[in-house]
């Protein structure tokens, strides 16, 4: 019967293969024909199954968004696998003894790609208008702590925010409190910086949606070259970059389902696989591994996929319950096939500051749906009403997540409808409440205790489950102005511990990290990826 099971299985793989080779739509032949547009050129294509919703990078709405802007825009600094801090268009930087003043040095070499210098203007630019509070972007998070910024990063009073320009190349932001360079890089990732000369004369209510957006100008290793919105991206390797020569001519970034991955990577159509942030089905794993023109490799992963539950519709006696009744152990078993390991809290049991206190208070140790059920009964839970949660469109992983959490739920009463939707829908129904639980993913470099501090800012955008209580925030709050290892130990072991008790976010399992790649790549640092880091300049393409 394995044997017979295996077989089907091949030849569906087989048959989706050809699909996607001698099958495919007019339109799709038309693209692959503009993005090889002769046998010389060198093309790399990556693969994510999750879209984007923008090229602007303060539209972004997540980390595959992200990603997209990054091949176009750099940050002052890249923020890699445990906390690895990497010079990009600021090539050093000091803090002052008093912690108050951050200095940056920029890169002569960076250019913008028509040709004009990356100087200080453009950073100051780009910090006076991203905290204007005509613009709406979930992207301020390393504004948040610049002098003359609110709790959300928007300037208190006209041009308050205290960002100078002391020479071309130097640059200096005075902080709110005193912080290490370190804890005030750990969200660098967010901080893109734009052309000075280019939009210094737009309005900021006509900032987000300036034409400028449909064919941006950036720093970065890519120049735009074309958008299919949803499904891909092509870039044309940047001449000029600073950091250095790039071995190919073009990258194209698509989104294609997870179930259609393997086949894609099998037909040639894709070249990598990135990592933690795509699904890679774990069942289409062995058959990636026998092929000889394929590398996979696997990390363990200090990211998470975890669940929003609405803190507002459900008190913590309720949201304990459900908790208690997540069987995290069989999610690990049936979707992971042992790769991967369960979560007790927000921080992995690899993440440089995960407490081992928290098995004693976590709920992923307390699985007991028996007693799940009958705390519900006693808080007089309404079990007449049906819930709603919400997971990714193609993203397999998810989906089947949600099944068997409605599974568990089923088991102790409780009617759970699921729905697909894109991950900014997702998104903006669990602000609006319009659902109740929303199944999430996302990676972590295994070192920034900051990580998931948005989802806990009252009133923010991210705040997804409507928490109320600032436990989170303030203890956040005190992280980010801890001075000593010592400090930021003591402030995240207690943030830790709340959050496993008040159930805010329920936390379950962290599947290992699968990068694959066509063996044409090679001298790629691959334990970047999760974390859209990307060392292009040192790759061997063929």
């Amino acid at each position: 019967m394995k044997k017979a099971k295996k077989r089907i299985w091949i030849s569906a793989i087989i048959v989706a293969v050809l699909a996607l080779t001698a099958c495919g739509s007019k339109t799709e032949s038309t693209d692959l024909e503009e993005t090889n547009t002769s046998q010389e050129e060198k093309v790399v294509t990556m693969a994510y199954d999750q879209t984007w919703n923008s090229l602007n990078p303060y539209s972004s709405t997540g980390v595959v968004g992200d990603t997209v802007c990054n091949q176009m825009f750099d940050n002052l600094v890249a923020v890699g696998a445990q906390g690895v801090l990497y010079p990009r268009l600021a090539e050093s930087w000091e803090m002052s003894d008093d912690y108050m003043t951050i200095t940056f040095h920029l890169n002569p070499d960076a250019k913008w790609q028509d040709g004009e210098p990356v100087t200080a203007d453009d950073v100051v630019f780009t910090c006076k208008m991203i905290t204007k509070a005509e613009i709406t972007t979930s992207r301020r998070q390393f504004f948040q702590n610049i002098a003359g910024t609110d709790e959300s990063g928007v300037e208190t009073s006209t041009d308050s925010v205290e960002v100078e320009k002391i020479d071309d190349l130097t640059v200096s932001m005075n902080l709110k409190k005193a912080m290490s360079d370190t804890m005030f890089l750990k969200q660098a990732s967010y901080f893109f910086v734009l052309p000075e000369h280019m939009l210094n004369d737009l309005e900021p209510s006509e900032f987000m949606e300036a034409d400028f957006w449909n064919n941006p100008v950036g720093n970065g290793p890519f120049m735009f070259e074309s958008t299919v919105p949803g499904e891909r991206v092509v870039y044309t390797t940047n001449p000029d970059y600073y950091l250095g020569d790039i071995d190919f001519d073009k990258l194209v970034i698509r989104c294609i389902s997870s179930t259609n991955i393997l086949a894609s990577l099998m037909s040639g159509e894709v070249d990598l696989v990135p990592g933690g942030r795509v699904s890679f089905p774990l069942e289409d794993i062995p058959m990636a591994e026998e092929q000889d023109y394929l590398t996979v490799e696997s990390l363990e992963s200090p990211g998470q996929v975890w669940i929003i539950v609405d803190n507002e519709k459900f008190d913590k006696t309720t949201r304990q319950a459900f908790d208690m009744a997540i069987n995290r152990e069989e999610m690990v078993e049936e979707l992971l096939d042992g790769k991967g390991k369960i979560r007790e809290g927000m921080y992995a049991s690899n993440n440089k500051y995960y407490d081992p206190a928290i098995s004693e208070v976590s709920f992923s140790n307390k699985y007991d749906p028996e007693q799940a059920k009958k705390i519900l009964e006693e808080n007089n839970f309404d079990f007449s009403q049906e819930l709603l949660i919400l997971y990714v469109t193609g993203d397999s992983l998810r989906e089947q997540t949600a099944t068997l959490f409605q599974r568990d739920m089923e088991e102790i009463g409780v009617k759970v409808n699921a729905q697909s939707v894109d991950l900014s829908t997702m998104m903006q129904m669990m602000r609006d409440k319009e659902a109740d639980f929303a199944i999430m993913k996302t990676s972590s470099d295994g070192a920034n205790p900051l990580e998931n501090q948005d989802f806990f800012t009252i009133g923010g955008v991210y705040n997804l489950a409507h928490v109320t209580d600032p436990t989170g925030q303030e203890l956040y709050s005190k992280i980010a102005t801890a001075l000593t290892e010592e400090e930021e130990k003591k402030y995240t072991s207690e943030l830790q511990l709340w959050q496993a008790d008040a159930s805010c976010y329920y936390f379950l399992y962290a599947p290992d990290i699968t990068v694959i790649y066509n063996n044409r790549l090679s001298n790629m640092n691959t334990s970047d990826m999760s974390s859209s880091v990307f060392d292009y300049w040192n790759w061997k393409v063929k």
